[in-house]
């Protein structure tokens, strides 16, 4: 995705992603698809290209670090999404990864389905383009007992045996007692996965042998494991096995926060659908969870967002956004960085940082992008307007004037 030569930022106002102070007329020396200077005062190299964004914010591109490519649409019938073929919403996902870019996205981690390993594929062979970063964890898994869907058999809900591949069938890859799990991860990275994805809801079904021979298996590959958590002894189990993201992180106090920073686990918020729900969901769109659950589920979660910041945890922003149009209507995967400043205390440096550093560290990818550095990938993106002082303008395509990934300029207003 990079493309050769020297480029030179002048920005009006850059903000690096680490959290400190933005620097008044900085200037950004990109060589090939990384970074190579940052600064005031800067010398540009003669053959470089010069990009001009005075008067504008220069700002390391988001990063999604929880949300998937369902190719669903989410705004009809409960019925229309289970029977909508999985081929459509393959095609479907194609249009969301590029709006994802559009939206000034550079990396995304799609947390279950397989549509997130074939987008990403498609991208590195190089017949797809104009998308993010993808990182994908393939089918998430799950023991028996703990069905992520207990309302359907278990042949319908198993990746491995069900014809019917849809977002209520084929998502989960069933598996109980050590061997099975193991065997479990070496499937899921047999197919294309760049991390594993355990379904945890509100009870660890997964036993601590289990939970730790997937852990193991995975780093053996060198690859990581995250967990979809509903309760805090889900994510307290997780941080003992060795898991280091804790998605949704609902119910996590100041016990769980302090065990998660003395092993390196990053949270990951999922407010924007919660939200999304809240103000535009009926129960023709999903009869198990409307508008009151969400709303509960909401509080949750801020609640735990609020403790994982009071005591020093990491928080990286997700969205659990699927290419939904009523996540569209409420600003798109940007509004998540508003939500954790309406909801749960964060201040707009706060909300950017966990968007770009903190969300690299939770895709594993800390040390390559997440802020403006020498040395890593010049995914940047430029706005027209400063998101420290209206952090809403991040939800307004139009104002991402360009959005650079690994040194290319991919979109230009």
């Amino acid at each position: 995705m990079s493309e050769t030569g020297l480029k030179a930022i002048k920005a009006g106002r850059l903000i690096d992603g680490t959290g400190t102070a933005p620097v008044e007329n900085a200037t950004v020396i990109i060589e090939d698809a990384k970074i190579k200077a940052v600064g005031k005062n800067i010398k540009i190299p003669d053959k470089a290209q010069i990009i001009d964004a005075t008067g504008k914010t220069v700002m390391p591109g988001m990063i999604d670090a929880h949300m998937h490519f369902w190719g669903t649409r989410a705004d009809d019938t409960y019925g229309d999404e289970v029977a909508r073929p999985m081929g459509v919403r393959l095609v479907k996902a194609v249009f969301d990864a590029k709006d994802f870019l559009k939206a000034g996205f550079t990396t995304v981690k799609d947390c279950g389905g397989m549509n997130g390993v074939f987008l990403k594929k498609a991208a590195q062979e190089g017949i797809l383009d104009g998308v993010p970063r993808i990182l994908a964890s393939g089918v998430p898994l799950n023991p028996t007992s703990g069905n992520p869907y207990p309302y359907m058999p278990a042949e319908y809900v198993d990746a491995r045996t069900s014809k019917l591949a849809g977002q209520q069938g084929g998502q989960a890859v069933l598996c109980d007692g050590v061997d099975e799990c193991i065997k479990a991860v070496r499937y899921n990275l047999s197919q294309g996965a760049d991390f594993i994805k355990i379904w945890g809801a509100g009870e660890s079904k997964f036993n601590p042998d289990e939970l730790k021979a997937i852990v193991q298996s995975a780093a053996e590959l060198d690859k990581f494991v995250t967990i979809h958590c509903g309760s805090k002894r889900v994510a307290q189990s997780a941080i003992r096995a060795g898991i280091k993201t804790i998605d949704h992180a609902v119910d996590v106090d100041e016990e769980t926060v302090e065990m998660g920073n003395k092993a390196g686990v990053i949270f990951v918020s999922t407010l924007v659908c919660m939200q999304s729900l809240v103000e535009y969901a009926n129960k023709l769109i999903d009869p198990l969870h409307g508008p009151e659950w969400a709303q509960g589920m909401r509080e949750k979660m801020s609640q735990s967002y609020r403790t994982i910041r009071k005591f020093g945890g990491i928080l990286a922003i997700g969205t659990d956004a699927g290419g939904e149009k009523l996540v569209e209507k409420l600003g798109g995967s940007a509004a998540e960085l508003e939500l954790l400043m309406r909801f749960c205390d964060f201040t707009p440096a706060e909300s950017i940082m966990a968007a770009t550093k903190n969300a690299a560290l939770a895709c594993f990818m800390g040390d390559k992008t997440g802020t403006i550095e020498p040395g890593k990938f010049a995914d940047i993106i430029v706005v027209d307007g400063d998101p420290l002082a209206d952090i809403k303008v991040l939800q307004d395509k139009e104002k991402i004037k360009i959005v650079m990934l690994e040194g290319k300029v991919e979109i230009e207003r």
